[in-house]
């Protein structure tokens, strides 16, 4: 009995697994493994594998290092383990401009397919370049370039002419951050004027060039100085206002401690009643000087007439 029954256990242990091999060889791998890459940027694609359940992709890489150093190994790609898409973003994997092999297969539950590899290996010397998108516009006096811009591989050179003179070609090379668009000052120009541009973009770790974009062209208002110095003398006084009104805030804050606009008390206007005794005796001494002067004018002429009438009777 009890050799019957380790039979059976050994039998059901064996069906389990021969069903979990079945189960992993019958999940089919991916199939038509490429690599799209564009402007330095790789993205690894796959055709989805048809079967019923949600099923999830791994991707790994290997480089010259691990398959030369590293007794080729393989390296799991960061961003692209278990994900559902049919594609992944391998940038960060390519480190340097050398052959990369890349294997994808699909997961469904506990099952795992065969892996698949990307044949031949990829190489990022094949990125596809294409020219950057250019923007030219003018403010003010100033020629202004917006350049789509590709990453922090690229370098861009900027040819920039005055419409007819097409001979005498001005060479700009400008350097970006990583950013969707960005603006370059590529210099002055003058009123009335019509200015042309063009832009090859530049891989530097591959040491090659974009072919060259579209040619754009720019007319230069006749009142785009009139309107800049306009502008230039709105800007000075909406920047002194704030100082104008400050200074006058200041004056009449300082006024108000200094000479604060209040009625006198009444204990404080006594203080005036002298002043006003001395004006009126200011105005008796006045009319005390005035009678004063009019007695005197009388006796002189009373006197002068009794001197008279004494002379008349002399004679």
């Amino acid at each position: 009995m009890g050799m019957l029954r380790g039979y059976v256990v050994q039998v059901i242990l064996i069906a389990w697994i021969s069903g979990s091999l079945a189960d992993q060889i019958l999940l089919p791998a991916p199939e038509n493994i490429s690599m799209v890459s564009i402007n330095m940027k790789h993205f690894l694609h796959w055709d989805p594998v048809m079967v019923a359940g949600n099923v999830t992709y791994s991707v790994q890489s290997q480089g010259e290092f691990e398959s030369q150093y590293m007794n080729h190994t393989w390296h799991k790609a960061s961003n692209c383990q278990k994900i559902s898409a049919h594609q992944c973003n391998v940038t960060d994997e390519v480190f340097a401009s050398v052959m990369y092999k890349f294997q994808v297969r699909a997961i469904l539950g506990n099952q795992q397919s065969a892996w698949a590899e990307l044949e031949p290996p990829f190489n990022r010397k094949t990125t596809i370049l294409t020219p950057p998108k250019l923007n030219l516009q003018v403010s003010g006096l100033n020629l202004v370039a917006q350049i789509e811009d590709y990453g922090s591989h690229f370098q861009f050179y900027v040819f920039y002419w005055q419409k007819g003179k097409e001979d005498d070609i001005f060479q700009r090379r400008v350097i970006k951050p990583s950013t969707s668009f960005t603006s370059t000052f590529l210099g002055e120009v003058k009123q009335g004027k019509e200015y042309c541009a063009e832009v090859i973009a530049h891989a530097r770790p591959i040491n090659r060039n974009s072919s060259s974009s579209d040619t754009v062209c720019v007319q230069v208002d006749e009142q785009s100085g009139l309107f800049t110095g306009l502008l230039c003398v709105f800007g000075v006084v909406l920047a002194l206002a704030p100082m104008v009104f400050a200074c006058w805030k200041a004056t009449t804050v300082m006024q108000y401690i200094c000479c604060p606009n209040e009625e006198i008390p009444d204990a404080l206007k006594e203080l005036y009643v002298g002043e006003r005794m001395l004006k009126n005796c200011d105005s008796g001494k006045d009319n005390t000087e005035e009678i004063y002067s009019v007695e005197l004018h009388e006796h002189i002429l009373s006197w002068g007439n009794s001197s008279h009438v004494a002379k008349l009777q002399r004679l």
